[in-house]
C-alpha cells in the first residue's frame, strides 16, 4: 500500500508517539521533552501533535493507529504517574508493608489505592484521561478497571485524532519489543533470533522469536523472568530511584571486588533457571523484596551493585546459548527495557555462540512506539531499519524567528562560528553544549543534542560532574568517534555496529590515555557512537576538525540536560540550561556560538 502513514503511541512510563510513512519512520518523540517531565507518564499529547505537524498530515490522514500495549493492570497507578512521582520512600513503602506485603498476603489494599487516587502529589500533573471512573469498586476490581480505561483509551485518541473509535488498535507489548528490535536493525536476508528482556508488559518479561523472510515466529516466552525485578529493587535497596537509576548500578558494579561479589551473588542463585529458551522461577521466595532487603543487610553498596549486574548477565548469557544451540542460528538482536544493559550486551556480544549482535538504540518502553508502526504496516517488506535516531523536535524549524543579539547582554555572541574554531575550545579544556537539528529519540544524546568535551582531559569529567550535571562521580561518559577511526581505539573483533551507545566495548590499552575521559575509569570499556559521515555530517565535521588538531578522532559525550530534567529539546530550553549550568560555551544551530563572560578569546 503506497501513502501509508501509521500512527502508534505509548502512554506509560516513558510515554512516546512514532509517525511511519511508506515504511520509513519519519518522526518519534517522547512526551518529556515537550512537558519538561522526564520519564513522564501519560498520554504522550504534545509528542502526537508534534508527529503530525512535522508530518503535515491530520488525524483523518492516518491508515491506522495503535496503542502498543493492551492492558496495564491497575490504571491508579498510571493516573497517579507513580514512577515519576513516587519518592524513595514511597517505592520501599510500597513494596513494604503499606502495598506488596499486604497484597501478597490477600489483606485489603484500598487504602493505599485511595492514597494513590486522591493524594495531591499525585494530582499535580495535567491529566489528559478523564479518570473519574475510578471508584473503590473499580480499583478493586481488575477485569472492570482495564475494561473501563480501554474504553477511555480509546474516546481520548479517537477524539484527539477526530476519527472514528474503531479505528484505534492495541498492539502486544512484547511484539512491539520484538519488532522494534528486528526491523530497527540492519539485519535482513539471513535467518535471526530477537529476544525481548523486560520487567513486565501485558502479561509476559521475556519472548524469543525467529524471523525469516521478515516473518516472526514466537519459540518462546515466560512471564517468570525476573532480572528486571531484581534490578530494579537492588537499584531501590541502595537508596536510587528505580525506573531511572539502574544505570548508575550498571556503572558502579565494575567498582565491586570479584571475591565479594561472588559472596553477595549467593542469594540469588536460587531465584531464576534457564529451561530450554526460557526464564523461569526456581526458588522464588513469595516477597521478592523482603527477601533480598535481608539478604544484603550484610553486604557493601558496590558488591550489591556487582552481584546483581554479574546475574543479570550471567542469566543472560545462558539463555543465549541455549537459544543458539537449539535453534542453529547465531545472529541476534535484542529488545526491551533490560536491552538498555550495555555491559550484559557486552557479555552477550563475546560468547562464542554469538556470531553477530545488534541492539537498537533506546529499547526501553519509549521505543514501543516505533516497534508498534513496523508491526502495523501492511507490508513488512517495506519496513526500513533505522539509520539514525535524528527523529525528534527540529529547531531549524525556528531558526528564523531566533534573535540572538537579545543575549548579547548576557553572554558573547560569535556569528557564524565554523568547526575549527569550536574544536579549538574543546581542545583546550572549554566544555561545550550543541543544539542542532533534529532531537535524537530516546535516551542517548548523539550529537544534536550534547555536551562536548576533551576526551583525554580527565579533569573535564569532575567539571561536568560538580558545575553542570551533577552526576555520581563514579559514573563513566560516553565517547562518539569517527567510524572510519574507530578500530584505531576500540577493540571489535566481531565487527559489532555501534551507532546509538547501544553496547560497552573494550578500548585498546595504548590508546586510552587519548580517550580516558570518555571511558569507565575503573575497568577500561567505553560505551561508543561511531558517527557516520553519511548519518550524522556536521557532527562528523566538528569531530573531524577535532582530529585534526590534537590527533585525537574521539569526543567526550553526556546529553544535554541538568540533573534530573530531559534532555533539552528547543533552543530556549538549550539557552535556560547553559545559562543555569557551568558550560562554557552553546553552539546552536552550527552558526551561533554563545559563550560565558571571559570565554570566547579564541573565537573573537
Amino acid at each position: 500500500m503506497s501513502n501509508e502513514l501509521i500512527l502508534a503511541i505509548h502512554s506509560g512510563h516513558n510515554a512516546s508517539a512514532a509517525l511511519m510513512r511508506d515504511g520509513l519512520i519519519a518522526t518519534a518523540a517522547l512526551e518529556e521533552r515537550f512537558c519538561r517531565k522526564k520519564n513522564y507518564v501519560g498520554y504522550p499529547w504534545q509528542a502526537i501533535e508534534y508527529c503530525l505537524k512535522k508530518e503535515r498530515v491530520s488525524g483523518k490522514d492516518l491508515t491506522r493507529i495503535a496503542y502498543t500495549t493492551i492492558s496495564y493492570g491497575g490504571s491508579v497507578f498510571l493516573k497517579a504517574k507513580t514512577s515519576t512521582q513516587f519518592s524513595v520512600r514511597d517505592y520501599i513503602d510500597y513494596y513494604g508493608e503499606k502495598y506488596y506485603q499486604r497484597r501478597i498476603q490477600g489483606e485489603s489494599c484500598l487504602e493505599y489505592l485511595r492514597w494513590l487516587n486522591t493524594a495531591d502529589k499525585f494530582n499535580e500533573d495535567k491529566q489528559y484521561y478523564d479518570f473519574s471512573y475510578l471508584t473503590d469498586a473499580v480499583m478493586l476490581d481488575p477485569k472492570r478497571d482495564t475494561d473501563l480505561f480501554r474504553n477511555e483509551q480509546v474516546r481520548l485518541l479517537s477524539t484527539h485524532l477526530g476519527v472514528p473509535a474503531n479505528k484505534v488498535e492495541f498492539i502486544d507489548h512484547h511484539t512491539c519489543h520484538a519488532y522494534y528490535a528486528y526491523f530497527g536493525s540492519p539485519f535482513r536476508g539471513e535467518d535471526c533470533i530477537v529476544i525481548t528482556l523486560d520487567g513486565w508488559g501485558d502479561g509476559r518479561n521475556q519472548t524469543v522469536w525467529k524471523v525469516s523472510d521478515e516473518k516472526f515466529a514466537l519459540l518462546a516466552e515466560s512471564s517468570q523472568n525476573d532480572i528486571g525485578r531484581i534490578y530494579k529493587m537492588a537499584t531501590l535497596i541502595l537508596a536510587m530511584r528505580p525506573d531511572e537509576h539502574e544505570f548508575k548500578v550498571m556503572g558502579l558494579a565494575p567498582y565491586a571486588k570479584t571475591s565479594h561479589v561472588e559472596r553477595a551473588m549467593r542469594i540469588l542463585d536460587d531465584l531464576c533457571a534457564i529451561d530450554g529458551m526460557r526464564i523461569v522461577s526456581k526458588n522464588r521466595p513469595k516477597d521478592l523484596y523482603a527477601y533480598l532487603e535481608e539478604g544484603w543487610k550484610d553486604h557493601r553498596f558496590d558488591n550489591i551493585a556487582g552481584a546483581v549486574q554479574a546475574y543479570t548477565e550471567k542469566m543472560a548469557c545462558e539463555l543465549v546459548r541455549n537459544i543458539a544451540r537449539e535453534t542453529g542460528i547465531r545472529r541476534f538482536v535484542i529488545g526491551g527495557g533490560i536491552a538498555m544493559n550495555i555491559k550484559m550486551n557486552k557479555a552477550i556480544s563475546e560468547l562464542d555462540e554469538v556470531e553477530s549482535l545488534f541492539v537498537c538504540g533506546s529499547s526501553g518502553d519509549e521505543s514501543l512506539s516505533i516497534g508498534g508502526c513496523y508491526y502495523l504496516n501492511s507490508d513488512p517488506e517495506r519496513n526500513r531499519p533505522i539509520r539514525n535516531l535524528y527523529l525528534g523536535y527540529d529547531i531549524r524549524d525556528e531558526m528564523g524567528q531566533f534573535n540572538p543579539d537579545q543575549y548579547k547582554d548576557r553572554f558573547e555572541v560569535t556569528f557564524c562560528a565554523n568547526f575549527d574554531q569550536v574544536a579549538e575550545l574543546i581542545a583546550r579544556g572549554d566544555i561545550v553544549a550543541v543544539v542542532r537539528g533534529r532531537a535524537e529519540f530516546g535516551a542517548r544524546a548523539l550529537g544534536n543534542r550534547s555536551i562536548l568535551a576533551n576526551p583525554s582531559r580527565r579533569e573535564t569529567v569532575q567539571k561536568i560532574n560538580e558545575a553542570i550535571k551533577n552526576r555520581d562521580f563514579w559514573m563513566p561518559f560516553a565517547l562518539s568517534i569517527l567510524e572510519e577511526k574507530q578500530d584505531e581505539y576500540i577493540l571489535n573483533p566481531k565487527r559489532l555496529l555501534s551507532p546509538f551507545m547501544a553496547i560497552s566495548l573494550d578500548v585498546r590499552p595504548e590508546m586510552n590515555s587519548d580517550i580516558e575521559a570518555g571511558t569507565h575509569p575503573y575497568d577500561r570499556t567505553v560505551r561508543p557512537q561511531s558517527v557516520s559521515r553519511e548519518e550524522a555530517p556536521e557532527y562528523h565535521s566538528l569531530i573531524s576538525a577535532f582530529h585534526r588538531l590534537t590527533g585525537i578522532p574521539a569526543l567526550l559525550n553526556t546529553s544535554f540536560n541538568l540533573h534530573g530534567e530531559p534532555i533539552v529539546d528547543t533552543i530556549s530550553d538549550a539557552i535556560r540550561t547553559f545559562e543555569l549550568s557551568g558550560l562554557d560555551h552553546l553552539l546552536i544551530g552550527d552558526r551561533i556560538l554563545l559563550s560565558k563572560p571571559g570565554k570566547a578569546a579564541l573565537v573573537a
